[in-house]
């Protein structure tokens, strides 16, 4: 079942004019040993000789996604970017890593301009919001407090040249790589597959949620709910990241953390604009 969901991973990314490769490539970064690019986040076998080669600090990766449904965000069949987050193998993190690298919402907008990813930023603009401000407040936040902890995708891990033909190509990179995940993990529709819809009435148990993802990717995932009225608020897919960095390895999914939602009565409120 891991195998499907990289397979859907790749078709989507396909189908997407986000796979202009001639306009939206990760990279360039140094050159990498055979051992190095052997090993897997978490699971490496013999000593890591540089870690811009094999996440080190991060091992652990998260694709997270909220339903924003009050206020409604995003389109009413979807749900949307929160982030991409490194953990380390044993489930701690850590935030802030860098300082120095920090930019604000239009930094990051004119960065990804300036590396050519105009339907990039359009993605983001309708799948990635921010549920209380403006959305470039969010993606300061989550390139600030999580991308600034790869310790493979640091500045120095990429070619000389980058500089000078790619301007803060890691910021780019983080969002590219975060949007790229996130299209080949469509909730709303593998929980529709499994029965589970939006509903103003019906609730739903985590055995019900939690099997439709299970069944759509062979893997449990971390669901969270409000604490006080149970609504679902986010989902965590986890990973494992082999052959490179966290830029251009492959994710391998693995289960998740506990998940954050009472065993019965979920509710799934359908967003309302």
């Amino acid at each position: 079942m891991h195998s499907l969901l990289l397979l859907t991973l790749t078709a989507l990314a396909a189908a997407t004019p986000l796979n202009q490769r001639s306009a939206y490539t990760v990279g360039p970064f140094n050159t990498c040993s055979a051992s190095d690019k052997a090993q897997t986040s978490c699971r490496n076998t013999t000593a890591i000789q540089d870690d811009c080669c094999i996440e080190t600090r991060g091992g652990q990766l998260l694709l997270t996604q909220f339903w924003d449904w009050n206020p409604p965000k995003g389109p009413s069949a979807s749900w949307t970017i929160h982030g991409l987050w490194p953990d380390r193998c044993d489930g701690t993190y850590e935030g802030y890593c860098d300082p120095t690298r920090e930019v604000t919402g239009d930094q990051i907008t004119e960065i990804i301009q300036q590396n050519g990813g105009h339907n990039l930023l359009r993605y983001m603009r309708r799948y990635w919001k921010d549920n209380a401000s403006v959305d470039g407040n969010l993606w300061s936040h989550e390139y600030n407090k999580h991308a600034t902890c790869f310790s493979s995708g640091r500045p120095e891990c990429y070619a000389s040249n980058k500089n000078t033909t790619h301007p803060q190509k890691d910021v780019f990179d983080y969002f590219y790589r975060t949007v790229e995940l996130f299209k080949g993990l469509d909730t709303y529709k593998v929980l529709k597959d499994g029965g589970v819809v939006p509903s103003e009435s019906k609730t739903y148990t985590l055995e019900e949620v939690q099997g439709a993802i299970k069944k759509a990717f062979g893997v449990t995932a971390t669901v969270g709910c409000t604490k006080e009225t149970g609504e679902l608020a986010e989902v965590w897919y986890h990973f494992h990241v082999k052959g490179g960095n966290v830029y251009d390895g492959e994710y391998l999914p693995i289960d998740g953390g506990k998940s954050f939602c009472p065993e019965t009565g979920i509710k799934y409120p359908p967003k309302k604009k």
